[in-house]
């Protein structure tokens, strides 16, 4: 599949992310997708991802992602991205905090025959964890 058509299924995936349809989003993906960067604990391809992105729900229903810049190098497609989200549920046994996070990642996904087979993702977990309050910032501690 060209670049342009992975693009376009990035952002489609996106959009169907911010509008709660897990189910449009996952479509993107192979069902034995590999994932790297997320929790060791999922279970392998999409029904992992499903779990994961479900709990993330639970813990922030108003969840969002915005693409700062999404380009494609041959079968990749490189997307980074800010994650909005206000901490109204549990989330990784974090009582909900009702306080708003706003965490900047990065996405690269493998794409074969027009789905995803392969994703690495990196996030900022300290600054995540630390805009919940659950780590102290350096200047406090």
């Amino acid at each position: 599949m060209p670049e342009k058509e992975n693009i376009e299924s990035v952002n489609r995936a996106i959009a169907r992310f911010n509008a709660k349809d897990l189910d449009g989003y996952l479509e993107m993906f192979d069902k034995a997708v590999m994932f790297h960067g997320l929790s060791r604990r999922l279970k392998p391809g999409v029904g992992g991802l499903r779990d994961y992105y479900t709990h993330l729900r639970e813990g922030f229903p108003d969840m969002r992602l915005a693409s700062e810049d999404v380009f494609a190098s041959g079968e990749k497609v490189a997307n980074r991205y800010m994650f909005y989200g206000t901490h109204k549920g549990e989330y990784m046994g974090i009582a909900p905090t009702m306080k708003l996070v706003i965490s900047p990642g990065m996405v690269i996904n493998l794409f074969k025959s027009g789905k995803c087979v392969e994703t690495w993702q990196s996030t900022d977990a300290l600054g995540f964890l630390t805009q919940l309050g659950v780590v102290k910032p350096l200047s406090q501690r």
